[in-house]
C-alpha cells in the first residue's frame, strides 16, 4: 500500500467499540464521534461525515472488515488491506487474534503498533485499556500473547445500575483499598459489588466513594487475573482519559513502575506508519 502523492489529503481513523477518532491528514486535529451502534452502516456514515463529501483515502484501524492476524506477529508491520465498507473504499488495518485463550484485539492495534514503532527495543508488557482492555506480552517487537478483559464495560454497566455517574471525581483512598481487596479476594468481587450497591442506596456511602470502590474492585480482579503479565515485567500503559488515570492509580497502589505513553500520538503513529508502508 503506497502513500498518496505529496499534498494529497487522506483520513486516518480508528474505531474503539463505538468511539471513532479521526484526523484529516496531513496535520489535522483529532475529531471524535460516538457511533449510535457498531454496524457497518453506522461506521460508513460517520466516515462519510468526516470526509465531508470529498474524495479521499481512508486508513481505518479497529474494524472487523478484514481477518485478524494470529499472534505471534509484528504489530508495527501489519499490512493494510483495501476493502469496501458500504460502498466506501477503505484501507483497513487488521486486528490480532489468538487461539488459547480465545481472543481478538481490534481498537488497540494501531496504538500498540505506534508504540512499538517509537520504542522498537521495548520488551515487556503493554496494557491497553479501552472498550476491551488488553495485556500484551512483547518480545523482540513481536506481540507474543495477550489477555483481554471487559473491565470498563462491566464498570460502566454496574455504575449505571447503581445510579452513579459514568464519570466524575472519585475517592482515591477508597479506590486503592478496593484494588487491594479485589486482588486478594477476586472470587468475592460480585458480593463486594452488591455491598457497594446497598451502601450507596442506603446513603451509607458517598457517590464518589461508591464509584471508586466499584472501579477498584473490578480493577483489582483484573490485576489478579493478569498477574503473570505484570509481575516483574517492564510495563507500559496507553489509554485515553479517564481510563489512563484509573489504571495508573491502581498500578501505583501496587508500587508497580509504569511507563505512560500518549494514546493519541501512539494511535496516529500506528496509522500513518502503516499507510507509509
Amino acid at each position: 500500500m503506497r502513500p498518496p502523492r505529496s499534498g494529497a489529503g487522506w483520513l486516518a481513523a480508528n474505531l474503539d467499540g463505538t468511539a471513532l477518532t479521526a484526523w484529516e491528514m496531513p496535520g489535522g486535529p483529532a475529531r471524535k464521534l460516538l457511533l449510535p451502534d457498531s454496524s457497518p452502516a453506522a461506521l460508513a456514515a460517520a466516515l462519510r461525515q468526516l470526509l465531508g463529501g470529498r474524495a479521499g483515502s481512508v486508513v481505518l484501524g479497529g474494524s472487523a472488515l478484514v481477518a485478524p492476524h494470529p499472534v505471534p506477529v509484528l504489530p508495527a508491520e501489519l499490512p493494510l488491506s483495501e476493502t469496501l465498507l458500504e460502498g466506501l473504499k477503505v484501507c483497513a488495518l487488521p486486528g490480532l487474534c489468538q487461539a488459547a485463550p480465545c481472543g481478538v484485539m481490534q481498537g488497540a492495534v494501531a496504538r500498540l503498533g505506534g508504540f512499538l514503532r517509537l520504542n522498537p527495543d521495548w520488551d515487556g508488557v503493554v496494557c491497553l485499556p479501552g472498550a476491551v482492555t488488553h495485556w500484551v506480552q512483547v518480545s523482540a517487537r513481536e506481540a507474543v500473547s495477550f489477555q483481554s478483559t471487559l473491565t470498563a464495560q462491566l464498570a460502566r454497566a454496574a455504575a449505571q445500575a447503581m445510579g452513579l455517574e459514568a464519570a466524575g471525581d472519585w475517592d482515591r483512598t477508597a479506590q486503592a483499598e478496593a484494588v487491594a481487596d479485589g486482588i486478594s479476594r477476586p472470587e468475592q468481587t460480585a458480593a463486594r459489588l452488591a455491598s457497594v450497591q446497598a451502601a450507596a442506596a442506603l446513603g451509607h456511602m458517598p457517590a464518589d466513594a461508591a464509584r471508586a470502590r466499584l472501579w477498584g474492585l473490578l480493577l483489582g480482579a483484573e490485576l489478579a487475573a493478569a498477574r503473570p503479565y505484570w509481575l516483574g515485567q517492564n510495563l507500559a500503559l496507553i489509554a485515553d482519559a479517564p481510563l489512563q488515570a484509573l489504571y495508573a492509580a491502581a498500578l501505583d497502589a501496587q508500587a508497580l513502575p509504569v511507563t505512560l505513553a500518549d494514546p493519541t500520538r501512539m494511535t496516529l503513529e500506528g496509522l500513518t506508519r502503516a499507510w507509509a508502508g
